[in-house]
């Protein structure tokens, strides 16, 4: 299956359910935002996150459609999740800030407010 197609199931949802993998092998579920740009997911969270650790040291991940709790609602596909940086990071921040609005905006001030820094992760299919 192409990697366009795969993403097809992510149009007009707010939330993908992003499972990583602890150091021990166990696997954690998290409702996540993203979105979707040149056939890439991208996700955002607090660089001292949980979800931002496992990341790094184990970028295999899956992601499937979901709601808010993490209910998967689509097919789970795997993927690398690759650190982005520089003005792929703006681009990014942008865009979900057009995609989920005002609930951005209060996560963001959230953060100033806590003095935590982002961080980007494309996800490549």
């Amino acid at each position: 299956m192409r990697e366009d197609c795969k993403l097809e199931q992510f149009q007009n949802k707010e939330y993908i359910r992003l499972e990583t993998v602890k150091r021990n092998g166990q696997v954690v579920p998290t409702p996540v935002w993203f979105v979707v740009e040149d056939g890439t997911l991208f996700v955002r969270s607090y660089a001292n996150s949980g979800k931002v650790k496992r990341m790094r040291n184990n970028p295999h991940v899956r992601v499937t459609p979901s709601d808010s709790v993490g209910k998967p609602h689509g097919d789970t596909i795997e993927g690398t999740a690759i650190r982005a940086n520089g003005d792929v990071e703006i681009k990014i921040s942008q865009q979900l800030y057009r995609k989920y609005g005002l609930m951005k905006m209060s996560f963001d001030l959230w953060g100033a407010l806590k003095q935590l820094d982002w961080a980007v992760f494309a996800i490549k299919i």
